[in-house]
């Protein structure tokens, strides 16, 4: 039998979180085996922004796992700084905050620190949510990883194990924790005095699970369905000028939406494909370098609550939300959907191809892999009323003149997006769970979203993993 892979750490998640963790414990001597599902960073080639069909790449979809988890390779990125994240930085305290953000940015950009701007406040009628952001273009994003990978590969301290996948973990009371690793079809045993979970989307349902198998304290999420506008970056720019991430929360319906992902400056924005098996969702990317795309996008996000005001749980989401979502399309179920606005907005569908919409949109979406469909029939009653509410509340500010039915029609509403599935997990000031040893960085602590943030959680918890996961004193994390 194959004897136990041991390592002092194990980091499950070689996004922002689980990269910077790891080379903060590499860079103390502790022995780190770093475990992702996904690829290497240059292999994660997405067929979508080829203009080709989402074949969810046998299973590992590229765009949410890998090297880099959300940093992919060769898009742009924004990272922001707190108060973005505010529940992170009330965790870990301000002043320490700040400096685990400026070590953050030191490791991920080297000398080349992107400047960072904040909100023209009095340049809209909105509230716009006031803190630093940066973009990262392509070029920027290319050396960021390749720049952080060299140095994680060049240890020996660091083991690398891509297509891997962490499938139990077990507190043990002689090595820590224990956990079986499947790779290329056979498992493995793993032992580890310390783990660092820092699953990203992918990870998202396996992690919900061992949540409740470890008995880790938690509350649940307030879920948000969200769509996708995209329209000529024209109508979008002025939003992108008041603020990069122009983010600002309204409550129509007695539905609260906000703005999310606003991808709209000099280049535009792109959207991505997050394929998640039976169904797919939608993600945003922006575009900094000028003139690079024609359209520009932004998400709007509505609460899910029931009539009492309570977070809809996961069986309703699914019941509710991906059964019908993946019936809007016979032949590719669960595949994102178009909906021509003036549609959208009527609850009718009398658009019903891409090139119907190209024509009558007069641009082409910036993605060819849709189904045409009723999306808007598939949202709670009062979602889409509150959603239609916000939009063109926001729509003039954006296009610097009245939303009018030309504005319209030049507008593709596109779903589904799904964000705040995780649940809010009991942590420490050093991101430790409920149960000693174990902690939670990134998306999957339930705290905060974000580049920076996730990169920030991640040197925090490696920072007290420190102290109590002693280097081996032979070997290593092999």
């Amino acid at each position: 039998m194959k004897p136990a892979t041991t390592a002092d750490v194990l980091v499950i998640g070689a996004g922002p979180a689980g990269l910077l963790a790891a080379d903060r414990l590499a860079a103390q001597g502790v022995n780190v085996l770093l475990v992702d599902a996904g690829r290497h960073y240059t292999r994660r080639i997405c067929p979508v922004d080829r203009l080709k069909s989402c074949n969810g790449c046998r299973g590992i979809c590229n765009v949410i796992s890998g090297i880099g988890g959300s940093i992919h390779y060769g898009d742009g990125v924004k990272l922001s700084r707190f108060p973005s994240g505010r529940r992170l930085a009330e965790l870990l305290g301000d002043e320490r905050a700040e400096h685990l953000s400026d070590t953050a940015l030191d490791s991920l950009c080297g000398a080349d620190r992107p400047s960072f701007r904040r909100a023209l406040a009095d340049s809209t009628p909105f509230t716009v949510k006031d803190y630093p952001v940066a973009s990262l273009s392509s070029a920027q994003v290319r050396t960021l990883v390749d720049r952080l990978y060299r140095r994680l590969t060049s240890t020996t301290r660091v083991t690398l194990r891509l297509g891997a996948e962490i499938t139990d973990l077990v507190p043990d009371d002689r090595h820590g924790f224990t956990a079986r690793l499947r790779a290329h079809g056979a498992d493995e045993t793993v032992t580890a005095r310390r783990v660092i979970a820092a699953v990203g989307r992918r990870g998202q349902r396996w992690w919900a699970g061992q949540i409740r198998t470890l008995g880790l304290d938690h509350t649940l999420p307030v879920p948000s369905v969200g769509l996708r506008f995209e329209a000529p970056v024209g109508l979008l720019r002025r939003g992108a000028l008041v603020h990069d991430d122009f983010k600002t929360t309204l409550v129509r319906a007695g539905v609260k939406v906000k703005t999310f992902c606003y991808c709209a400056g000099p280049g535009g924005g792109r959207l991505k494909f997050c394929d998640y098996g039976d169904h797919t969702l939608l993600d945003g990317h922006v575009i900094p370098e000028a003139g690079a795309s024609p359209t520009g996008n932004f998400a709007l996000l509505a609460q899910l609550r029931d009539e009492t005001g309570r977070p809809r749980d996961a069986q309703w989401i699914e019941q509710r939300l991906l059964k019908p979502y993946r019936a809007l399309r016979d032949d590719r179920p669960g595949k994102p959907v178009l909906q021509w606005y003036p549609d959208w907005r009527d609850k009718t569908l009398t658009c019903t191809s891409l090139d119907e919409f190209t024509v009558r949109a007069g641009h082409r979406p910036s993605l060819t892999d849709y189904g045409v469909a009723n999306l808007a029939g598939i949202l709670p009653e009062a979602v889409h009323t509150a959603m239609r509410a916000v939009f063109e509340e926001l729509m003039p500010s954006f296009a610097g003149h009245a939303f009018n039915e030309d504005d319209a029609a030049r507008t593709a509403v596109i779903g589904l997006e799904l964000e705040s599935l995780w649940d809010e997990l009991a942590l420490t000031e050093h991101l430790e769970t409920s149960l000693p040893g174990l902690y939670a960085a990134g998306d999957c602590s339930g705290l905060a979203q974000g580049i920076l943030q996730a990169a920030v959680a991640g040197l925090a918890a490696a920072d007290h993993a420190l102290a109590s996961a002693v280097p081996a004193t032979t070997g290593g994390a092999a």
